[in-house]
């Protein structure tokens, strides 16, 4: 394949490093050069606004951590801490009137980049600095849980919690740090306004990762050097390189050039990896692959009684109607190639809670003729046209809109066929880029939406909560855009913020997936993964963890042969 128009070259310019470079054992060096969506924009340090799925977040725990932290397969494990607070060993500790402590030890002989020494210290002023409200946070959720935090040494931390939380074992965010007290504590007291804009927090960033930022070309690529001291060892591989291509085919122009060897999340989309990885065992090679759910895919019915259009939808029985109207299995085979399954409810297959819930889980097969006696119930018949009729004998129109995408227009033109087959006419609606910013337009739509949600606990928790039903007193900003109001499914999800043990979780989890697949207060479609690819010979890389963090979590083990 020619070169031309191909970024990245491997050889040295002024737009790519060079391929080689020594290491320390006067070996050639080991590295790894990667395509991202763009170049960062975001912090590191996912509190400051930056989180999993940003462009930064994706490259978070090369060049930093947290406590603790899931892998591929949802297994917690410490990071920065020796062991996890548990209640058998009394470092978790659960009082009669619900408050907690947790006790932390952490790792002996973690240094920041420059080599200054982590102490507790680090995490307590990273508490303070994210629940002040005079800076600007992403979340304060976990950090307004914590009434204090004792440091009775270097390494230990004892946390104490106004109320119960299931997570307390878990933290994985940055909400407690660490951040370096010995480089902004002086300029957060001096100039709190301004703080959250320091260059620390991106091109100047030092953390305590397997990594640390080499260097940083605006418009070109970003170097991060493997850390001679951390603590689990030196990385395998001595340089990762991230180019930054926001244009997905000149992406895959270079994965077959050769000029690259891979892409992270979001650099492309499922059918550009599929493409890319196709092609590469054509030609005989085994290239590494990764397509992993991250995001619940559904379609949001107008529950707003003085905006839903037509307001019959306010029905279940229309809701479980058209629901089955819809061909669940063409999606997924026509947009993800079936690799992965349909949705019933918001958890994966591959979940370890799948097997709490999977005997409560109400399923809405694929049945037009079965659609069509269930809305009889509400006065709609198919007249003699086939057309859906409504009383008067006018033809029922629903309104659908989504984002602008292939993927996204591809589904709702699926969706929108399937109900034109069943007799409905079909307004279809695309957003604008304006409109998909607006979030007042996002949740004021007359019919339905298309929207996707990470499968993470802190957006499940809220994304059917009444109070995150958007409207002017939150800014429009809340996730529940149809504004689904269920007081017991609101009771469900607030036990959940305090449950600990998993005989409680396990019937909380039942009864919210039962009203969930009965009520369908969103109509779930697929599981909407992100995907990655890298050349033959890149070991080491599982992709993202389960819930979603960071997929740079092991990148100490990466390697290249």
């Amino acid at each position: 394949m020619s070169n031309a128009g191909v970024a990245g070259s491997r050889g040295p310019s002024s737009s790519a490093p060079a391929q080689s470079v020594p290491s320390p054992q006067g070996e050639r060096a080991k590295t790894l050069v990667l395509a991202l969506e763009g170049e960062p924009l975001d912090p590191f340090v996912g509190s400051m606004s930056g989180g999993a799925g940003t462009i930064a977040g994706n490259l978070k725990l090369a060049v930093h951590q947290s406590l603790a932290n899931y892998d591929d397969r949802g297994g917690l494990h410490p990071m920065l801490a020796e062991s996890l607070p548990s209640r058998d060993d009394g470092s978790w500790v659960v009082r009669s009137d619900g408050t907690m402590t947790t006790t932390y030890r952490l790792r002996p002989g973690v240094t920041w980049h420059d080599g200054t020494p982590l102490t507790s210290a680090d995490f307590v002023f990273g508490w303070q600095v994210t629940k002040d409200p005079d800076v600007p946070m992403r979340n304060r959720n976990i950090a307004r849980r914590i009434t204090g935090i004792d440091v009775p040494d270097d390494r230990t931390l004892v946390i104490e919690w106004d109320t119960t939380y299931p997570f307390a074992n878990a933290l994985v965010d940055d909400q407690i740090g660490p951040m370096p007290r010995h480089l902004l504590e002086q300029q957060y007291t001096e100039n709190k306004e301004h703080f959250a804009d320091l260059p620390y927090w991106t091109r100047q960033f030092v953390g305590v990762g397997p990594y640390r930022l080499q260097d940083w070309e605006a418009g070109s690529h970003l170097t991060l050097r493997a850390y001679d001291q951390f603590y689990a060892g030196r990385p395998k591989i001595d340089a990762l390189v991230f180019q930054f291509i926001p244009d997905p085919q000149t992406t895959v122009a270079n994965l077959l050039a050769g000029s690259i060897d891979g892409a992270i999340p979001r650099a492309l989309d499922f059918s550009d990896v599929s493409s890319v990885k196709s092609q590469w065992e054509q030609a005989g090679r085994k290239p590494l692959a990764i397509i992993q759910p991250t995001h619940w895919r559904v379609f949001e019915p107008q529950l707003r009684r003085q905006l839903a259009n037509p307001p019959e939808i306010l029905d279940v029985r229309v809701r479980r109607a058209l629901l089955s109207a819809i061909d669940r299995q063409a999606l997924v085979d026509t947009l993800l190639d079936g690799t992965l399954p349909v949705s019933d409810t918001f958890f994966f297959p591959e979940d370890a809670k799948w097997d709490w819930v999977k005997d409560v889980v109400v399923k809405y097969e694929f049945d037009l003729r079965k659609a069509v006696d269930s809305l009889s119930a509400v006065g709609w018949v198919r007249g003699p046209s086939g057309s859906i009729v409504d009383a008067s004998g006018k033809q029922v129109s629903i309104p659908v809109e989504t984002s602008a995408g292939a993927q996204s227009e591809q589904e709702l033109s699926i969706i929108a066929a399937n109900w034109r087959d069943l007799g409905f006419a079909v307004d279809q609606h695309v957003r604008t880029a304006a409109e998909a910013r607006d979030n007042r337009l996002n949740s004021i739509f007359p019919g339905f939406s298309a929207s996707a949600g990470p499968l993470t606990f802190e957006h499940l928790s809220t994304r059917l909560h009444s109070a995150s039903c958007p409207g002017d007193a939150n800014r429009w900003t809340g996730p529940n855009h149809g504004c689904y109001q269920n007081p017991e499914f609101d009771r469900l999800l607030d036990g959940l913020q305090s449950a600990i043990e998993p005989n409680d979780q396990r019937a909380l989890y039942r009864s919210l997936v039962r009203i969930q697949t009965e009520d369908l207060p969103v109509f779930p479609l697929y599981f909407n993964p992100q995907a990655m690819i890298f050349r033959e010979g890149v070991v080491g890389i599982r992709g993202d963890t389960q819930p979603r963090t960071a997929m740079t979590w092991n990148a100490g083990e990466w390697d290249v042969r």
